[in-house]
Protein backbone atom coordinates (compact mmCIF):
# COMPACT_ATOMS: atom_id res chain seq x y z
CA UNK A 1 0.00 0.00 0.00
CA UNK A 2 2.67 2.12 0.99
CA UNK A 3 4.61 2.01 -2.64
CA UNK A 4 0.93 2.60 -4.83
CA UNK A 5 0.44 5.93 -2.35
CA UNK A 6 4.05 6.92 -3.28
CA UNK A 7 3.62 5.84 -6.73
CA UNK A 8 0.38 7.62 -7.12
CA UNK A 9 1.71 11.26 -5.06
CA UNK A 10 4.68 11.21 -7.49
CA UNK A 11 2.56 11.12 -10.68
CA UNK A 12 0.47 13.92 -9.66
CA UNK A 13 3.08 16.36 -8.90
CA UNK A 14 4.93 15.05 -11.80
CA UNK A 15 1.79 16.11 -13.99
CA UNK A 16 1.03 19.45 -12.21
CA UNK A 17 4.89 20.52 -12.30
CA UNK A 18 5.01 19.74 -15.89
CA UNK A 19 1.37 21.69 -16.75
CA UNK A 20 2.51 24.89 -15.39
CA UNK A 21 5.45 24.97 -17.36
CA UNK A 22 3.33 24.14 -20.03
CA UNK A 23 0.69 27.29 -19.55
CA UNK A 24 3.04 30.43 -18.72
CA UNK A 25 0.75 32.43 -21.42
CA UNK A 26 -2.97 31.13 -21.40
CA UNK A 27 -3.58 33.38 -24.08
CA UNK A 28 -4.72 31.66 -27.21
CA UNK A 29 -2.20 32.02 -30.54
CA UNK A 30 -4.38 33.61 -33.17
CA UNK A 31 -3.31 33.72 -36.90
CA UNK A 32 -3.25 37.87 -36.66
CA UNK A 33 0.07 37.14 -34.07
CA UNK A 34 2.05 35.80 -35.86
CA UNK A 35 5.73 37.94 -35.40
CA UNK A 36 7.33 39.02 -39.18
CA UNK A 37 3.89 39.37 -41.27
CA UNK A 38 2.59 42.90 -42.36
CA UNK A 39 -0.65 43.27 -43.21
CA UNK A 40 -1.92 46.35 -44.83
CA UNK A 41 -6.02 47.38 -45.37
CA UNK A 42 -6.22 50.69 -47.44
CA UNK A 43 -9.60 51.18 -48.11
CA UNK A 44 -11.39 52.93 -51.29
CA UNK A 45 -13.76 55.17 -52.27
CA UNK A 46 -15.91 52.74 -53.68
CA UNK A 47 -16.37 50.88 -50.18
CA UNK A 48 -13.27 48.23 -51.16
CA UNK A 49 -10.36 47.35 -49.74
CA UNK A 50 -7.06 46.52 -51.10
CA UNK A 51 -4.52 44.57 -49.02
CA UNK A 52 -1.16 43.92 -49.21
CA UNK A 53 0.47 41.50 -46.98
CA UNK A 54 4.64 40.79 -46.10
CA UNK A 55 6.95 38.41 -44.09
CA UNK A 56 10.13 40.12 -42.82
CA UNK A 57 10.14 42.87 -45.73
CA UNK A 58 9.39 40.45 -48.82
CA UNK A 59 5.64 40.82 -50.42
CA UNK A 60 4.12 37.47 -50.23
CA UNK A 61 1.21 38.17 -52.07
CA UNK A 62 0.28 41.14 -55.04
CA UNK A 63 -2.15 43.86 -54.09
CA UNK A 64 -5.41 41.99 -54.17
CA UNK A 65 -8.67 44.20 -54.03
CA UNK A 66 -11.77 42.70 -52.02
CA UNK A 67 -15.32 44.14 -51.78
CA UNK A 68 -15.06 44.09 -47.95
CA UNK A 69 -12.29 44.37 -44.93
CA UNK A 70 -13.69 41.00 -43.74
CA UNK A 71 -13.28 39.61 -47.25
CA UNK A 72 -9.64 41.24 -46.90
CA UNK A 73 -9.24 39.97 -43.50
CA UNK A 74 -9.99 36.26 -44.41
CA UNK A 75 -7.81 36.39 -47.13
CA UNK A 76 -4.82 37.68 -45.64
CA UNK A 77 -5.27 34.76 -42.87
CA UNK A 78 -5.32 32.29 -45.50
CA UNK A 79 -2.05 33.41 -47.03
CA UNK A 80 -0.49 33.74 -43.36
CA UNK A 81 -2.02 29.98 -42.19
CA UNK A 82 -0.35 28.70 -45.60
CA UNK A 83 2.84 30.31 -45.77
CA UNK A 84 3.11 29.37 -41.99
CA UNK A 85 2.82 25.77 -42.27
CA UNK A 86 5.27 25.90 -45.23
CA UNK A 87 7.61 27.83 -43.22
CA UNK A 88 7.78 25.64 -40.30
CA UNK A 89 7.53 22.20 -41.83
CA UNK A 90 10.93 23.32 -43.95
CA UNK A 91 14.75 22.33 -43.33
CA UNK A 92 17.31 24.68 -42.48
CA UNK A 93 18.24 24.26 -45.90
CA UNK A 94 15.06 25.53 -47.13
CA UNK A 95 14.85 28.64 -45.45
CA UNK A 96 17.86 30.40 -46.48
Amino acid sequence: MNKFLRFYIRQVLFEEIGRNYHSLDTNPNTWSSFQDFEIEYYPQEDGTYLMDIFFKGKQMAPISKFGSYEDAQHHARMIVDKYRVEYMNATEKDIQ
